[in-house]
Protein backbone atom coordinates (compact mmCIF):
# COMPACT_ATOMS: atom_id res chain seq x y z
CA UNK A 1 0.00 0.00 0.00
CA UNK A 2 0.86 3.32 -0.88
CA UNK A 3 2.38 5.59 1.71
CA UNK A 4 -0.28 7.99 1.07
CA UNK A 5 -3.05 5.84 1.72
CA UNK A 6 -1.73 4.60 4.20
CA UNK A 7 -2.07 7.82 5.59
CA UNK A 8 -6.06 8.04 4.56
CA UNK A 9 -6.76 4.81 6.04
CA UNK A 10 -4.95 5.48 9.30
CA UNK A 11 -7.07 9.00 9.24
CA UNK A 12 -10.34 7.11 8.18
CA UNK A 13 -9.87 4.50 11.23
CA UNK A 14 -9.47 7.42 13.88
CA UNK A 15 -12.75 8.85 13.03
CA UNK A 16 -11.82 11.78 10.67
CA UNK A 17 -14.70 12.72 8.81
CA UNK A 18 -12.85 16.26 7.28
CA UNK A 19 -9.70 18.07 6.60
CA UNK A 20 -8.89 21.57 5.56
CA UNK A 21 -6.45 22.87 3.25
CA UNK A 22 -4.81 23.66 0.35
CA UNK A 23 -3.23 21.52 -2.16
CA UNK A 24 0.60 22.04 -3.18
CA UNK A 25 3.68 20.90 -5.02
CA UNK A 26 5.01 18.83 -1.80
CA UNK A 27 1.68 17.64 -0.82
CA UNK A 28 -0.41 16.70 -3.49
CA UNK A 29 0.20 12.63 -3.39
CA UNK A 30 -1.28 13.45 0.26
CA UNK A 31 -4.38 14.80 -2.04
CA UNK A 32 -4.30 12.34 -4.63
CA UNK A 33 -4.23 9.46 -1.75
CA UNK A 34 -6.94 11.58 -0.33
CA UNK A 35 -9.15 11.95 -3.65
CA UNK A 36 -8.93 7.98 -4.16
CA UNK A 37 -8.95 6.46 -0.53
CA UNK A 38 -11.27 8.96 1.19
CA UNK A 39 -14.22 9.52 -1.11
CA UNK A 40 -17.05 9.14 0.91
CA UNK A 41 -15.54 9.00 4.08
CA UNK A 42 -13.29 12.37 4.31
CA UNK A 43 -14.41 15.67 3.01
CA UNK A 44 -12.54 18.13 2.05
CA UNK A 45 -12.90 22.30 2.45
CA UNK A 46 -10.31 23.74 -0.19
CA UNK A 47 -9.25 27.73 2.32
CA UNK A 48 -7.91 30.31 0.38
CA UNK A 49 -5.31 30.87 3.39
CA UNK A 50 -3.72 28.12 5.09
CA UNK A 51 -4.16 30.84 8.11
CA UNK A 52 -7.98 29.72 8.00
CA UNK A 53 -7.17 25.89 7.76
CA UNK A 54 -6.06 25.51 11.33
CA UNK A 55 -8.90 28.01 12.47
CA UNK A 56 -11.57 26.05 10.93
CA UNK A 57 -9.90 22.56 11.92
CA UNK A 58 -9.95 24.18 16.05
CA UNK A 59 -13.48 25.05 15.39
CA UNK A 60 -14.64 21.80 14.45
CA UNK A 61 -12.62 20.22 17.34
CA UNK A 62 -14.09 22.69 19.71
CA UNK A 63 -17.68 21.83 19.01
CA UNK A 64 -17.31 18.51 18.51
CA UNK A 65 -14.66 17.09 20.95
CA UNK A 66 -12.77 15.34 17.88
CA UNK A 67 -9.81 16.02 16.26
CA UNK A 68 -9.81 18.47 13.73
CA UNK A 69 -7.07 18.10 10.68
CA UNK A 70 -5.39 20.64 8.41
CA UNK A 71 -3.11 20.07 5.70
CA UNK A 72 -0.70 22.08 3.86
CA UNK A 73 2.29 22.11 1.93
CA UNK A 74 5.48 22.91 4.50
CA UNK A 75 7.31 26.28 5.04
CA UNK A 76 5.26 29.34 4.62
CA UNK A 77 1.87 27.17 4.42
CA UNK A 78 2.89 25.68 7.44
CA UNK A 79 4.08 28.68 9.11
CA UNK A 80 0.86 29.83 7.84
CA UNK A 81 -1.67 27.49 9.66
CA UNK A 82 0.78 27.83 12.71
CA UNK A 83 -1.17 30.69 14.38
CA UNK A 84 -4.18 27.78 14.77
CA UNK A 85 -1.76 25.98 16.26
CA UNK A 86 -0.39 28.21 18.57
CA UNK A 87 -3.93 28.88 19.52
CA UNK A 88 -5.06 25.07 20.09
CA UNK A 89 -2.12 25.16 22.01
CA UNK A 90 -3.28 28.00 24.73
CA UNK A 91 -6.86 26.68 24.40
CA UNK A 92 -6.12 23.03 24.45
CA UNK A 93 -7.71 22.11 21.49
CA UNK A 94 -6.76 18.51 19.46
CA UNK A 95 -5.70 20.08 15.97
CA UNK A 96 -3.66 18.03 13.85
CA UNK A 97 -1.32 19.61 11.03
CA UNK A 98 0.11 17.50 8.53
CA UNK A 99 2.31 18.62 5.79
CA UNK A 100 4.22 17.60 2.96
CA UNK A 101 7.70 18.02 2.68
CA UNK A 102 10.96 17.11 0.19
CA UNK A 103 12.49 14.01 -0.64
CA UNK A 104 14.10 12.71 2.83
CA UNK A 105 17.68 12.83 0.82
CA UNK A 106 17.26 16.45 0.77
CA UNK A 107 17.01 16.31 4.92
CA UNK A 108 20.77 17.31 5.01
CA UNK A 109 20.50 20.21 2.99
CA UNK A 110 19.96 23.73 5.43
CA UNK A 111 16.52 24.50 5.80
CA UNK A 112 17.45 28.50 4.39
CA UNK A 113 18.43 26.85 1.09
CA UNK A 114 15.54 24.68 0.56
CA UNK A 115 12.25 25.06 -1.24
CA UNK A 116 9.30 25.83 1.10
CA UNK A 117 12.41 25.40 3.77
CA UNK A 118 11.76 25.74 7.04
CA UNK A 119 12.49 23.53 10.15
CA UNK A 120 9.15 22.65 10.95
CA UNK A 121 10.29 20.26 14.45
CA UNK A 122 12.01 23.34 15.78
CA UNK A 123 9.05 25.80 14.64
CA UNK A 124 6.27 23.14 15.88
CA UNK A 125 7.62 21.36 19.13
CA UNK A 126 7.27 24.17 21.57
CA UNK A 127 3.42 24.55 20.51
CA UNK A 128 2.55 21.15 20.10
CA UNK A 129 2.05 17.89 22.25
CA UNK A 130 3.37 15.79 19.81
CA UNK A 131 5.77 16.44 17.10
CA UNK A 132 8.00 14.43 14.23
CA UNK A 133 8.66 13.63 10.76
CA UNK A 134 7.69 10.07 9.45
CA UNK A 135 10.88 8.30 8.56
CA UNK A 136 9.75 5.20 6.89
CA UNK A 137 6.47 4.08 4.95
CA UNK A 138 6.32 1.19 7.56
CA UNK A 139 6.39 4.04 10.72
CA UNK A 140 3.05 5.98 9.49
CA UNK A 141 0.75 3.22 11.00
CA UNK A 142 2.60 4.22 14.56
CA UNK A 143 3.14 8.30 13.89
CA UNK A 144 -0.23 8.67 13.12
CA UNK A 145 -1.66 6.27 16.43
CA UNK A 146 0.71 8.38 18.46
CA UNK A 147 -0.36 11.56 17.55
CA UNK A 148 -3.73 10.96 18.29
CA UNK A 149 -2.77 9.28 21.88
CA UNK A 150 -1.30 12.21 22.73
CA UNK A 151 -4.53 14.19 21.66
CA UNK A 152 -6.73 12.14 23.04
CA UNK A 153 -4.80 11.71 26.60
CA UNK A 154 -5.05 14.10 29.42
CA UNK A 155 -5.66 17.91 28.74
CA UNK A 156 -5.68 17.86 24.56
CA UNK A 157 -3.44 20.19 22.33
CA UNK A 158 -2.70 19.89 18.68
CA UNK A 159 -0.21 18.03 16.99
CA UNK A 160 2.19 18.25 13.78
CA UNK A 161 3.35 15.53 11.45
CA UNK A 162 5.91 16.21 8.34
CA UNK A 163 5.62 14.16 5.21
CA UNK A 164 8.58 13.79 3.18
CA UNK A 165 7.32 13.17 -0.41
CA UNK A 166 9.41 9.85 -0.98
CA UNK A 167 7.69 8.48 2.26
CA UNK A 168 4.10 9.27 0.57
CA UNK A 169 5.17 7.44 -2.63
CA UNK A 170 6.53 4.57 -1.18
CA UNK A 171 4.85 1.59 -0.34
CA UNK A 172 4.84 -1.40 2.63
CA UNK A 173 2.24 -3.73 4.23
CA UNK A 174 1.08 -2.66 6.83
CA UNK A 175 -1.32 -3.11 9.81
CA UNK A 176 -3.85 -0.23 10.31
CA UNK A 177 -4.51 0.34 13.88
CA UNK A 178 -7.97 0.86 15.33
CA UNK A 179 -9.17 3.80 16.70
CA UNK A 180 -7.09 5.51 19.88
CA UNK A 181 -9.67 5.97 22.55
CA UNK A 182 -9.23 8.45 25.59
CA UNK A 183 -7.53 6.29 28.23
CA UNK A 184 -9.48 5.27 31.61
CA UNK A 185 -8.96 8.12 34.48
CA UNK A 186 -6.60 7.26 37.73
CA UNK A 187 -9.28 7.54 40.91
CA UNK A 188 -7.88 9.71 43.17
CA UNK A 189 -6.77 8.97 46.30
CA UNK A 190 -9.33 8.50 49.02
CA UNK A 191 -7.95 9.93 51.90
CA UNK A 192 -7.53 12.99 50.11
CA UNK A 193 -11.24 13.08 48.66
CA UNK A 194 -12.22 12.68 52.67
CA UNK A 195 -9.51 15.98 53.18
CA UNK A 196 -11.35 17.83 50.71
CA UNK A 197 -14.80 16.92 51.50
CA UNK A 198 -14.14 17.48 55.40
CA UNK A 199 -13.28 21.31 54.38
CA UNK A 200 -16.23 21.88 52.27
CA UNK A 201 -17.86 20.73 55.77
CA UNK A 202 -16.35 23.65 57.73
CA UNK A 203 -16.77 25.84 54.80
CA UNK A 204 -20.05 28.07 54.96
CA UNK A 205 -19.57 29.74 51.47
CA UNK A 206 -17.33 27.46 49.07
CA UNK A 207 -16.98 28.40 45.98
CA UNK A 208 -16.08 26.30 42.92
CA UNK A 209 -13.37 27.67 40.07
CA UNK A 210 -13.41 25.22 36.55
CA UNK A 211 -11.32 24.90 34.56
CA UNK A 212 -12.08 23.22 30.59
CA UNK A 213 -11.12 19.76 32.21
CA UNK A 214 -14.18 19.43 33.53
CA UNK A 215 -15.32 19.21 29.58
CA UNK A 216 -12.49 17.05 28.47
CA UNK A 217 -13.04 14.50 31.00
CA UNK A 218 -17.13 14.47 30.34
CA UNK A 219 -17.32 15.42 34.39
CA UNK A 220 -19.76 18.06 33.35
CA UNK A 221 -23.06 16.32 35.20
CA UNK A 222 -20.95 15.60 38.22
CA UNK A 223 -19.91 19.52 38.83
CA UNK A 224 -23.31 20.11 38.52
CA UNK A 225 -24.73 17.27 41.04
CA UNK A 226 -21.87 18.51 43.20
CA UNK A 227 -22.47 22.07 42.90
CA UNK A 228 -25.98 21.54 43.63
CA UNK A 229 -25.24 19.36 46.65
CA UNK A 230 -23.36 21.80 48.15
CA UNK A 231 -25.28 24.88 47.28
CA UNK A 232 -21.87 26.78 45.81
CA UNK A 233 -21.87 28.89 42.78
CA UNK A 234 -19.65 28.06 39.74
CA UNK A 235 -17.32 30.36 38.45
CA UNK A 236 -15.73 29.03 34.65
CA UNK A 237 -12.41 29.92 33.07
CA UNK A 238 -12.58 31.48 29.43
CA UNK A 239 -12.59 27.72 27.88
CA UNK A 240 -14.92 26.41 30.45
CA UNK A 241 -17.93 28.61 29.51
CA UNK A 242 -21.00 25.61 29.26
CA UNK A 243 -18.90 23.28 31.78
CA UNK A 244 -22.41 24.16 33.81
CA UNK A 245 -25.61 25.80 32.18
CA UNK A 246 -25.08 29.10 32.18
CA UNK A 247 -29.08 29.51 32.89
CA UNK A 248 -28.27 27.50 36.55
CA UNK A 249 -28.97 29.63 39.10
CA UNK A 250 -25.64 28.54 40.63
CA UNK A 251 -23.61 29.72 37.64
CA UNK A 252 -21.42 33.02 37.61
CA UNK A 253 -20.18 32.84 34.19
CA UNK A 254 -16.53 33.60 33.90
CA UNK A 255 -13.94 34.37 36.44
CA UNK A 256 -13.12 37.86 34.87
CA UNK A 257 -17.03 39.42 35.65
CA UNK A 258 -19.06 41.37 38.27
CA UNK A 259 -20.59 38.26 39.18
CA UNK A 260 -17.54 35.79 39.44
CA UNK A 261 -14.73 38.65 41.06
CA UNK A 262 -17.81 39.65 43.84
CA UNK A 263 -18.44 36.15 44.40
CA UNK A 264 -14.81 35.00 45.07
CA UNK A 265 -14.19 37.60 47.30
CA UNK A 266 -17.13 36.50 49.56
CA UNK A 267 -15.55 33.10 50.00
CA UNK A 268 -14.53 31.22 52.33
CA UNK A 269 -13.30 28.12 50.28
CA UNK A 270 -11.99 27.86 46.76
CA UNK A 271 -12.30 24.22 45.30
CA UNK A 272 -10.64 24.58 42.30
CA UNK A 273 -11.53 21.96 39.63
CA UNK A 274 -9.48 21.52 36.66
CA UNK A 275 -8.52 25.29 35.71
CA UNK A 276 -4.94 26.40 34.63
CA UNK A 277 -4.85 29.59 35.85
CA UNK A 278 -4.00 31.03 32.83
CA UNK A 279 -3.18 34.75 32.98
CA UNK A 280 -6.46 36.21 31.23
CA UNK A 281 -8.43 34.21 33.77
CA UNK A 282 -6.72 35.42 37.30
CA UNK A 283 -6.16 39.06 35.83
CA UNK A 284 -1.76 38.20 35.22
CA UNK A 285 -2.19 36.25 38.68
CA UNK A 286 -3.63 39.45 40.84
CA UNK A 287 -7.07 37.67 41.29
CA UNK A 288 -6.87 35.99 44.93
CA UNK A 289 -8.24 33.04 45.81
CA UNK A 290 -9.96 32.63 49.19
CA UNK A 291 -8.58 30.23 51.44
CA UNK A 292 -8.60 27.27 52.15
CA UNK A 293 -7.92 26.54 48.09
CA UNK A 294 -8.31 22.68 46.88
CA UNK A 295 -6.63 22.46 43.83
CA UNK A 296 -8.12 18.87 41.83
CA UNK A 297 -6.21 18.17 38.69
CA UNK A 298 -5.54 14.80 36.38
CA UNK A 299 -2.16 16.69 35.69
CA UNK A 300 -0.08 16.12 39.66
CA UNK A 301 2.33 19.26 37.96
CA UNK A 302 -0.37 21.07 37.85
CA UNK A 303 -1.02 21.11 41.69
CA UNK A 304 0.29 24.38 43.28
CA UNK A 305 2.04 25.43 39.92
CA UNK A 306 0.07 28.64 39.85
CA UNK A 307 -0.78 29.36 43.19
CA UNK A 308 -0.16 27.46 46.35
CA UNK A 309 -2.76 25.29 47.61
CA UNK A 310 -4.09 23.51 50.92
CA UNK A 311 -5.19 20.44 49.66
CA UNK A 312 -4.37 19.00 46.07
CA UNK A 313 -6.14 16.23 44.50
CA UNK A 314 -4.65 14.14 41.70
CA UNK A 315 -7.03 11.74 39.74
CA UNK A 316 -9.19 11.81 37.34
CA UNK A 317 -11.63 14.58 37.65
CA UNK A 318 -15.22 12.46 36.70
CA UNK A 319 -14.28 9.89 39.40
CA UNK A 320 -13.17 12.22 41.70
CA UNK A 321 -16.19 14.57 41.70
CA UNK A 322 -18.17 11.37 41.90
CA UNK A 323 -16.40 10.22 45.16
CA UNK A 324 -16.87 14.13 46.49
CA UNK A 325 -20.61 13.89 46.20
CA UNK A 326 -20.90 10.91 48.22
CA UNK A 327 -18.77 12.04 50.60
CA UNK A 328 -19.28 16.17 51.17
CA UNK A 329 -22.56 16.99 53.28
CA UNK A 330 -25.57 19.03 51.98
CA UNK A 331 -24.87 22.97 51.67
CA UNK A 332 -25.99 25.03 54.08
CA UNK A 333 -27.82 27.35 51.37
CA UNK A 334 -25.67 30.53 52.77
CA UNK A 335 -25.13 32.04 49.50
CA UNK A 336 -29.01 33.11 48.18
CA UNK A 337 -28.95 35.73 49.82
CA UNK A 338 -25.96 37.47 48.55
CA UNK A 339 -26.00 36.14 44.65
CA UNK A 340 -29.70 37.88 44.84
CA UNK A 341 -28.06 40.94 45.72
CA UNK A 342 -25.00 40.85 43.54
CA UNK A 343 -27.62 39.98 40.10
CA UNK A 344 -29.08 43.59 41.33
CA UNK A 345 -26.85 45.49 40.80
CA UNK A 346 -25.28 43.61 37.86
CA UNK A 347 -28.80 44.02 36.47
CA UNK A 348 -28.53 48.12 37.17
CA UNK A 349 -26.15 48.11 34.58
CA UNK A 350 -27.06 49.08 30.53
CA UNK A 351 -28.18 46.57 28.46
CA UNK A 352 -24.99 45.58 25.88
CA UNK A 353 -25.63 46.27 21.99
CA UNK A 354 -26.44 42.99 20.05
CA UNK A 355 -25.42 39.87 22.51
CA UNK A 356 -28.74 40.04 23.92
CA UNK A 357 -30.67 39.61 21.02
CA UNK A 358 -28.01 36.62 19.83
CA UNK A 359 -28.92 35.08 22.79
CA UNK A 360 -32.61 35.26 22.64
CA UNK A 361 -32.56 34.36 18.62
CA UNK A 362 -30.55 31.53 19.05
CA UNK A 363 -31.68 28.21 20.49
CA UNK A 364 -29.68 26.63 23.44
CA UNK A 365 -27.76 24.36 20.94
CA UNK A 366 -26.83 27.12 18.53
CA UNK A 367 -23.01 28.03 17.60
CA UNK A 368 -21.90 31.33 18.66
CA UNK A 369 -17.84 31.97 17.34
CA UNK A 370 -16.73 35.03 18.95
CA UNK A 371 -14.27 37.18 17.48
CA UNK A 372 -11.30 39.83 19.88
CA UNK A 373 -13.76 42.79 19.75
CA UNK A 374 -15.34 45.64 22.08
CA UNK A 375 -18.47 43.58 22.33
CA UNK A 376 -17.17 40.23 22.50
CA UNK A 377 -14.93 40.88 25.58
CA UNK A 378 -18.51 41.16 27.36
CA UNK A 379 -19.25 37.60 26.00
CA UNK A 380 -17.33 35.94 28.70
CA UNK A 381 -19.72 36.94 31.62
CA UNK A 382 -22.61 38.22 30.21
CA UNK A 383 -23.38 35.59 26.99
CA UNK A 384 -25.29 32.79 28.86
CA UNK A 385 -23.79 29.63 27.18
CA UNK A 386 -26.00 26.33 27.61
CA UNK A 387 -23.88 23.58 26.10
CA UNK A 388 -20.22 22.84 25.97
CA UNK A 389 -19.07 23.70 22.30
CA UNK A 390 -21.21 26.13 21.46
CA UNK A 391 -19.09 29.16 22.47
CA UNK A 392 -15.97 29.30 20.53
CA UNK A 393 -13.63 31.99 21.43
CA UNK A 394 -9.82 32.16 20.75
CA UNK A 395 -9.21 32.71 24.87
CA UNK A 396 -5.57 32.24 25.62
CA UNK A 397 -3.66 33.11 22.40
CA UNK A 398 -6.43 35.45 21.69
CA UNK A 399 -5.78 35.28 17.76
CA UNK A 400 -7.74 38.37 16.18
CA UNK A 401 -9.46 37.45 12.99
CA UNK A 402 -10.61 33.63 14.65
CA UNK A 403 -14.26 33.46 14.82
CA UNK A 404 -15.51 33.19 11.09
CA UNK A 405 -12.78 30.60 9.63
CA UNK A 406 -13.77 28.61 13.36
CA UNK A 407 -17.27 29.71 12.88
CA UNK A 408 -16.92 27.38 9.30
CA UNK A 409 -15.70 24.62 10.76
CA UNK A 410 -18.63 24.37 13.35
CA UNK A 411 -20.79 24.41 10.90
CA UNK A 412 -19.16 22.38 8.80
CA UNK A 413 -19.37 19.63 11.95
CA UNK A 414 -23.18 20.63 12.97
CA UNK A 415 -25.04 21.51 9.25
CA UNK A 416 -28.39 21.40 11.08
CA UNK A 417 -27.46 23.76 13.90
CA UNK A 418 -27.37 27.67 13.48
CA UNK A 419 -24.16 29.13 13.54
CA UNK A 420 -23.50 33.01 14.12
CA UNK A 421 -19.92 34.26 13.55
CA UNK A 422 -20.01 38.09 15.72
CA UNK A 423 -16.75 39.64 15.05
CA UNK A 424 -15.23 43.83 15.03
CA UNK A 425 -14.72 44.84 11.72
CA UNK A 426 -10.95 44.50 12.09
CA UNK A 427 -11.08 40.58 12.63
CA UNK A 428 -13.72 39.84 9.82
CA UNK A 429 -11.78 41.26 7.57
CA UNK A 430 -8.56 38.89 8.46
CA UNK A 431 -10.86 36.15 7.53
CA UNK A 432 -13.07 37.54 4.77
CA UNK A 433 -11.28 35.40 1.86
CA UNK A 434 -13.03 32.73 3.42
CA UNK A 435 -16.37 33.87 2.03
CA UNK A 436 -15.05 31.98 -0.91
CA UNK A 437 -15.21 28.66 0.84
CA UNK A 438 -18.15 29.32 2.35
CA UNK A 439 -19.63 29.81 -1.19
CA UNK A 440 -18.16 27.08 -2.48
CA UNK A 441 -19.15 24.44 -0.06
CA UNK A 442 -22.79 26.10 1.21
CA UNK A 443 -21.62 26.52 4.72
CA UNK A 444 -24.42 29.01 5.97
CA UNK A 445 -22.95 30.73 8.68
CA UNK A 446 -24.21 34.28 9.86
CA UNK A 447 -21.82 36.77 10.30
CA UNK A 448 -22.59 39.64 12.10
CA UNK A 449 -20.25 42.58 11.80
CA UNK A 450 -19.39 45.71 14.26
CA UNK A 451 -18.25 48.55 11.91
CA UNK A 452 -17.22 51.15 13.75
CA UNK A 453 -14.19 51.99 11.59
CA UNK A 454 -11.09 51.32 14.41
CA UNK A 455 -9.67 48.50 16.47
CA UNK A 456 -11.55 50.28 19.15
CA UNK A 457 -9.96 48.08 22.18
CA UNK A 458 -6.26 49.36 21.18
CA UNK A 459 -7.83 52.71 20.51
CA UNK A 460 -8.88 52.91 23.94
CA UNK A 461 -5.69 51.21 25.37
CA UNK A 462 -3.51 54.22 23.20
CA UNK A 463 -5.81 56.80 24.77
CA UNK A 464 -6.04 55.77 28.58
CA UNK A 465 -1.73 55.01 28.44
CA UNK A 466 -0.73 57.56 26.16
CA UNK A 467 -2.14 60.21 27.16
CA UNK A 468 -5.00 60.55 24.21
CA UNK A 469 -2.56 59.92 21.23
CA UNK A 470 -3.63 57.62 18.85
CA UNK A 471 -1.68 55.94 16.28
CA UNK A 472 -2.99 53.72 13.47
CA UNK A 473 -6.12 52.50 15.05
CA UNK A 474 -8.95 53.90 12.49
CA UNK A 475 -9.57 51.74 9.75
CA UNK A 476 -10.61 51.58 5.79
CA UNK A 477 -13.00 49.47 5.14
CA UNK A 478 -14.65 47.86 2.20
CA UNK A 479 -18.78 48.11 2.13
CA UNK A 480 -19.53 44.94 4.14
CA UNK A 481 -22.91 44.31 2.04
CA UNK A 482 -21.65 44.89 -1.30
CA UNK A 483 -18.36 42.53 -0.73
CA UNK A 484 -20.83 39.86 0.77
CA UNK A 485 -23.30 40.38 -2.54
CA UNK A 486 -20.53 39.83 -4.66
CA UNK A 487 -19.65 36.55 -3.69
CA UNK A 488 -23.51 36.07 -3.41
CA UNK A 489 -23.98 35.85 -0.09
CA UNK A 490 -27.09 37.13 1.74
CA UNK A 491 -25.98 40.31 3.03
CA UNK A 492 -27.79 43.40 4.59
CA UNK A 493 -27.15 46.50 7.22
CA UNK A 494 -28.53 47.22 10.08
CA UNK A 495 -30.15 51.00 10.27
CA UNK A 496 -31.78 50.63 13.02
CA UNK A 497 -30.58 48.63 15.87
CA UNK A 498 -34.42 48.23 16.77
CA UNK A 499 -34.64 45.75 13.94
CA UNK A 500 -31.53 43.51 14.77
CA UNK A 501 -33.16 41.09 15.60
CA UNK A 502 -35.44 39.95 12.89
CA UNK A 503 -32.90 40.76 10.78
CA UNK A 504 -30.77 38.27 12.33
CA UNK A 505 -33.80 35.58 12.18
CA UNK A 506 -33.92 36.08 8.20
CA UNK A 507 -30.19 35.68 7.44
CA UNK A 508 -30.62 32.41 9.54
CA UNK A 509 -33.10 31.36 7.47
CA UNK A 510 -31.67 32.71 4.46
CA UNK A 511 -30.21 29.16 3.75
CA UNK A 512 -27.03 30.64 2.45
CA UNK A 513 -24.38 32.25 3.78
CA UNK A 514 -24.81 35.87 5.04
CA UNK A 515 -23.18 39.05 6.81
CA UNK A 516 -25.14 41.66 8.76
CA UNK A 517 -23.40 44.44 8.46
CA UNK A 518 -24.13 46.87 12.14
CA UNK A 519 -22.80 50.19 11.21
CA UNK A 520 -21.23 51.87 14.43
CA UNK A 521 -18.59 53.98 13.12
CA UNK A 522 -20.46 57.20 15.29
CA UNK A 523 -20.43 55.12 18.44
CA UNK A 524 -16.47 54.79 18.90
CA UNK A 525 -16.27 56.04 22.46
CA UNK A 526 -19.50 54.46 23.39
CA UNK A 527 -18.04 50.73 22.52
CA UNK A 528 -14.66 51.54 23.80
CA UNK A 529 -16.73 52.25 27.28
CA UNK A 530 -17.91 48.45 27.19
CA UNK A 531 -14.55 47.00 27.61
CA UNK A 532 -14.16 45.83 31.21
CA UNK A 533 -10.23 45.68 30.97
CA UNK A 534 -10.59 49.71 30.44
CA UNK A 535 -13.10 50.92 32.81
CA UNK A 536 -12.17 51.93 36.41
CA UNK A 537 -15.38 51.37 37.53
CA UNK A 538 -16.83 47.05 37.46
CA UNK A 539 -20.44 47.70 36.19
CA UNK A 540 -20.74 49.96 33.02
CA UNK A 541 -22.25 53.73 33.30
CA UNK A 542 -25.02 54.95 31.37
CA UNK A 543 -24.15 57.47 28.09
CA UNK A 544 -24.71 60.90 28.95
Amino acid sequence: MKGGDILIECLKAQGVRCVFGMPGTQNIQIYDSLLRCGEGVIDHYLVRHEWAATQMADGYARSTREVGVALTVPGPGASNASTGILEAFTDCVPVLLITGQSDSKFYRRDPSKMFHGLDQMGFFKPITKYCTIVQKVEDIPTVVENAFRAMRTGRPGPAMLEFPMDIVTGASDVIIPSRVHRPMGVPPNATDVRSTAETLKRSEMPILFVGSAVIHSDACEALCQLAEKLNAPVVVTRCAKGALREDHPLALQNSGGFLARQAMQLADCTLAIGPRFTSLDTRSWSLELSRPLVQIDEDEAEIGREYPCDIGVVGDLKLTLQALIEEVDEGKGTWKPSLDRLRERLATQPRLPLLPEIREVLPADGIISVDVHAIGYSSFAEFPVHEPGTFLNPCIGVAMGYAFPAALGAKIAHPDKPVVCFSGDGGFMMGASEMATAMKYGINVVAVVVNDSALSSIKGSQQKDCDGRIVDTDLVNPDFVQFAKSFGAYAVRVEDLSNFKSILRTALAADRPAVIEVPMYDRQQELISLIGWLRSEPLRKGQK
